[in-house]
Formats: structure tokens, C-alpha cells, sequence
């Protein structure tokens, strides 16, 4: 049971990098009630009811910074839920359920391929879900770290069928 629960939780946290290739080749289309953007720093911040589409991968939250490298291609961005968890949802296969994630914030970092879910964080794909306040994986390494937070627990939800 114990493998099958890492395998679950690898499967899920993996598709929040993976989402289906033909979308990295998709126009990403942002909106957001306000856009602030520094040339010189590289820093983009989208605030109120903001919404990311790429093909078939969705963010919604209620601000999202980037922050660009100095090749102008993004290192780092952060979604942000205040009133309600960011929400981010994608297809990693056609024929595949959506994989959905919830958190207060979701930080990705595409140079180093990692993703940290923070704050009462939510993962599920169909009848499998994932709670916990605190999620580190990394793609690349494919390593999920769910650390000990005083009280908090991890909880895991896995139907084999």
C-alpha cells in the first residue's frame, strides 16, 4: 500500500509539469483587471481574477507574478489565491481525466523543474486526490517531498481501480 501511495502521489504532482506537449506549442492568452510590467527588472504582475489558458492547461488566481531571466524567458512564477486556493488544472493525455491542483500558492520554477504547493493544497485526478499544506516536487529528479509540519498530515486517497 505504502508504494502504491508514492506511486499515486508521483503520478499526480508529475502531471502539474507535464501537461499535454502539443501545449507548450499553444499561444498563452492572460487576463487579469490589472497589468504591471518592469523592463529593467523582468517582473510581470497580473492582479484580480486572473486566468491562464495554454491549449488545454488553465490557471485561475487572484494575482500572478513572473519574473523573467536574462534570455526573457521565464524563471520563476507564483500564483497567488487571497480569497480562495489558486487553481490549476491541465490534460496530461487526451483520453486522461484532468489532473486539478488547489493551493494558496503555487510557485513553479521551469529552469529547475519544480513546483512548490503551499497552504491547504489539493490534488486530484477522477476518484485519487492528494491534501497536504505543503508539496516540493521536481520533475527533473522526480522526487516528490511532502516535509513534517507540526500537526499537519499528509493525506492520500488512492482507488486502485
Amino acid at each position: 500500500m505504502y508504494r502504491a501511495s508514492l506511486l499515486f502521489a508521483f503520478f499526480c504532482l508529475s502531471r502539474i509539469c507535464l501537461a499535454l506537449p502539443s501545449d507548450n506549442k499553444e499561444t498563452i492568452h492572460i487576463n487579469s483587471d490589472a497589468w504591471t510590467y518592469n523592463y529593467k527588472t523582468g517582473v510581470n504582475e497580473y492582479t484580480g481574477h486572473v486566468t491562464v489558458n495554454q491549449g488545454t492547461t488553465h490557471l485561475t488566481a487572484d494575482k500572478l507574478t513572473t519574473k523573467m531571466n536574462t534570455q526573457r524567458k521565464i524563471q520563476e512564477a507564483i500564483a497567488y489565491g487571497l480569497k480562495e486556493p489558486a487553481h490549476y488544472w491541465t490534460r496530461t493525455q487526451m483520453n486522461n481525466t484532468e489532473m486539478h491542483a488547489f493551493a494558496h500558492v503555487i510557485k513553479y520554477y521551469p529552469v529547475e523543474a519544480n513546483v512548490t504547493l503551499e497552504k491547504n493544497v489539493l490534488v486530484k485526478q477522477g476518484e485519487n486526490s492528494f491534501q497536504g499544506d505543503l508539496i516540493h516536487y521536481n520533475s527533473y529528479d522526480q522526487t516528490i517531498i511532502v516535509p513534517e509540519l507540526g500537526k499537519s498530515r499528509a493525506v492520500l486517497v488512492y482507488n486502485p481501480s
